[in-house]
């Protein structure tokens, strides 16, 4: 199943690009993900009843970031969203809308080659706030699973992250900072 951009049917997305130079060692990696295979990454901007947000910890971010991950061949964008969020957090989510799109490329600083994905944040509203999974568990590398009244202060990529949680209504829920 082709994936539907959802820039083709909404004109109401945050639309960025986001550029990461890197050596050849890393490019080369990099460029061998399902990520870049995949060609399409998707977050979720989960919220509960009451309005918070659900964010996870990597190692990697050096913060918070939206659980997520590459789309599955055969998913649509929502169902990779709904299925990457269960993995990583256990929580059961629902699609909303797709808030923002980032065409995300990483740049061989030695060649100039680039390779990435188009990566997609969807609004979506937990079924149940209760988060089923062991974060230690597993490969996914997650340090810490939790709920937050609003974008904690150390959250990764802010420049993405900030205005999509204002274009889901979370503005109006305060922030942790």
């Amino acid at each position: 199943m082709p994936v539907t951009d959802p820039r083709d049917r909404r004109d109401d997305l945050l639309e960025t690009e986001s550029r990461e130079r890197v050596p050849p060692d890393e490019f080369a990696d990099a460029a061998d993900s399902e990520a870049v295979e995949s060609g399409w990454v998707v977050l979720g901007l989960a919220f509960d009843d009451a309005g918070r947000a659900l964010m996870i910890d990597q190692p990697w971010a050096d913060g918070w970031v939206l659980p997520g991950g590459a789309r599955k061949p055969g998913e649509t964008l929502g169902e990779t969203m709904a299925r990457e969020l269960r993995e990583e957090t256990g929580v059961e989510v629902s699609p909303v809308a797709p808030r923002a799109v980032d065409e995300f490329r990483f740049v061989n600083e030695q060649t100039g080659e680039l390779a990435g994905w188009t990566l997609v944040v969807f609004e979506a509203v937990a079924d149940s706030p209760e988060i089923d999974r062991d974060p230690s568990v597993d490969d996914e590398e997650i340090a810490d699973i939790r709920w937050f009244d609003g974008l904690p202060g150390d959250v990764f990529n802010p420049e993405l992250l900030e205005p999509t949680y204002e274009r889901c209504g979370g503005s109006q829920q305060g922030t942790d900072r």
